[in-house]
């Protein structure tokens, strides 16, 4: 992780006005589809569980429709995010976006003609969540990236005020549709409205891959969760992020009951209601860069715990005014934690693995129908209010325990990149045999075996982060101070990609770690893999033992073979 100097921390020197990424032209008309696609998104949203509410009046199958709409993230986000990093984003959102518009105008058919069913609601609404797993880790990591990095948090920050501008104004909208019996033209208006982002992805061209390499979608997921294993700041961010989205689902979830059977009113009540969230997490994203500079390191913690707080006061209210005023505390809290989640994840991702990195943060928030399915749960032995005060102290419970927590601070980040004197040279292309192992061996005086432990751990970090699958160190018999680190990568690609995976923070550590020797090195072999069960197989042709010295000279990697070059990582 990479944070400003000191003296520039939280000031607010480098704050950026709001609306800046708007004038990149890209950017600028996707946004434009993106508040008309999410409209037709919070149209569905008020139309789908009132409508379950008028077939069923359960509870339990009312947050149903929630869990079915989010479920297909729990499965499918981290496939999606592979693709991502992987194939081209702007076909991936284009497909994810036709799924999801099908399912909707099957929906709004179904329901013209009577015939919709509890089940096919679900059903539907399960499809159109499957689009929707395909399309967001894409749309996450190709929108912000169509603006420079400085302004990659207010571009995220914009795609949310996007999102609840739509939030403010489809549920009046659709709680007016749904009134006046036109539940099936609010489906209809939101199939209409995926073909907006569809048109202009056309007109953009092919994207580029960020991870080249194309391994097999489960070794390429395994090493996204490994960085993140291995990233603290980012695992860390991504716990808040899943507590935080078990322990509020029950507010959104539950919200037409609570305004049905609580508050006495009816789909208008519902639609005014949910819009006042959404008129709150309006407020939230055009003043979240004020709050920011305003709170600095509290922001994360303050919003955790204000949106438990403003959950409870509207779980427990007499009426619908409290609970009014509560909803708009709540839509603002929403906001600048979600924001402030996404965009530090997004930065302190790099981006040959961001798209994997938001997939898992998608997948975190992708707990919500777990969430709504405890709130359904909750609700049908203590009533939806109690229900919703009762997961909301839960949250009010993680942003006490957030405020412990060191936690990085966005606008105090800086993307991971390469040393400024980093460059990859011409090297070897292919080498047949898996999987390769990595030696590298030191000398170190004994005094210094603690320190150089310490550095080892980092190191191993390291190593795991950027494609290791094992990693292990040894001592010699002999000369317990000459110490081997062994790591093992799947082929000789990967071990390329490690070199292009360089960041500074893993370039110091390599650094620490090269001062160590006392004799001359370290020294480094690399080793493939020979396949003795082919009796058809050259073992030296066909899987070469590889020595790539040019490359190792002259990146600053640790050398290979008895030679001994100054070493800076393998």
């Amino acid at each position: 992780m990479r944070v400003r100097p000191p003296e520039t921390q939280g000031s607010g020197v480098d704050r950026v006005p709001t609306f800046a990424p708007l004038a990149v032209p890209e950017y600028r008309r996707i946004w434009s589809a993106m508040v008309v696609s999410n409209l037709g998104t919070f149209l569905q949203l008020t139309a789908a569980p009132w409508l379950m509410k008028e077939l069923t009046g359960s509870p339990l199958l009312v947050a149903l429709v929630t869990t079915a709409l989010t479920l297909p993230r729990l499965l499918l986000t981290v496939p999606a995010g592979v693709l991502t990093d992987a194939v081209d984003r702007r076909t991936l959102l284009i497909s994810g976006q036709l799924i999801s518009a099908v399912a909707v105008a099957v929906m709004a058919v179904t329901t013209a003609l009577d015939v919709i069913t509890p089940t096919a609601l679900l059903a539907l609404s399960f499809a159109l969540g499957v689009g929707n797993a395909f399309a967001l880790p894409a749309a996450q990591t190709l929108v912000p990236d169509l603006v420079p990095a400085r302004l990659r948090a207010q571009a995220i920050t914009l795609n949310s005020a996007a999102f609840n501008i739509a939030r403010a104004l489809g549920p009046a909208i659709g709680g007016a549709l749904v009134a006046a019996g036109l539940t099936a033209g609010a489906f209809g208006l939101n199939a209409a409205s995926y073909l907006g982002i569809v048109g202009v992805m056309l007109a953009f061209p092919r994207q580029g891959v960020e991870d080249p390499a194309r391994q097999r979608m489960w070794r390429s997921a395994a090493l996204g969760v490994r960085y993140v294993r291995f990233t603290r700041p980012i695992r860390v961010l991504l716990v808040v992020t899943a507590v935080f989205a078990l322990t509020t689902a029950a507010l959104q979830a539950l919200l037409p009951n609570v305004t049905s059977d609580d508050l006495g009113l009816g789909a208008g009540g519902f639609g005014v209601l949910y819009g006042i969230f959404g008129a709150g997490a309006l407020v939230a994203a055009l003043t979240r860069e004020s709050a920011r500079t305003l709170l600095g390191a509290a922001m994360l913690p303050a919003s955790v715990l204000t949106f438990g707080v403003a959950g409870v006061v509207f779980g427990l209210a007499p009426g619908p005014i409290v609970s009014g005023l509560a909803l708009a505390v709540a839509g603002v809290a929403w906001v600048w934690t979600l924001t402030t989640l996404n965009a530090s994840i997004q930065i302190l991702a790099p981006r040959w693995v961001r798209g994997r990195v938001v997939s898992l943060y998608l997948l975190a928030i992708g707990l919500q129908p777990l969430g709504a399915f405890i709130g359904g749960l909750v609700a049908e032995v203590t009533g939806s209010g109690n229900a919703v005060a009762i997961l909301s102290g839960f949250t009010v419970a993680l942003g006490l325990v957030t405020f412990r927590l060191d936690l990085p601070v966005l606008g105090d980040l800086e993307e991971p990149h390469a040393p400024d004197d980093w460059e990859m040279r011409p090297h070897a292309s292919a080498v047949a045999g898996t999987p390769i192992l990595v030696a590298t061996t030191w000398v170190i005086d004994r005094d210094d075996i603690p320190g150089f432990l310490d550095v080892m751990r980092q190191l191993r970090r390291q190593r795991y982060r950027t494609g290791a699958h094992r990693w292990s160190l040894f001592r010699d018999a002999d000369q317990p101070t000459r110490i081997t680190e062994l790591f093992e990568v799947h082929d000789w690609a990967e071990h390329l990609a490690q070199h292009q995976r360089m960041d500074e923070e893993a370039a110091a550590v390599l650094a620490e770690a090269r001062s160590f020797d006392r004799d001359g090195g370290p020294t480094t072999r690399h080793l493939a893999g020979l396949d003795i069960v082919d009796a058809h197989a050259d073992p030296i042709e066909e899987q070469l033992l590889t020595v790539h010295e040019e490359l190792h000279r002259t990146d600053g990697s640790v050398p290979l073979g008895p030679e001994r070059h100054p070493a800076g990582g393998s």
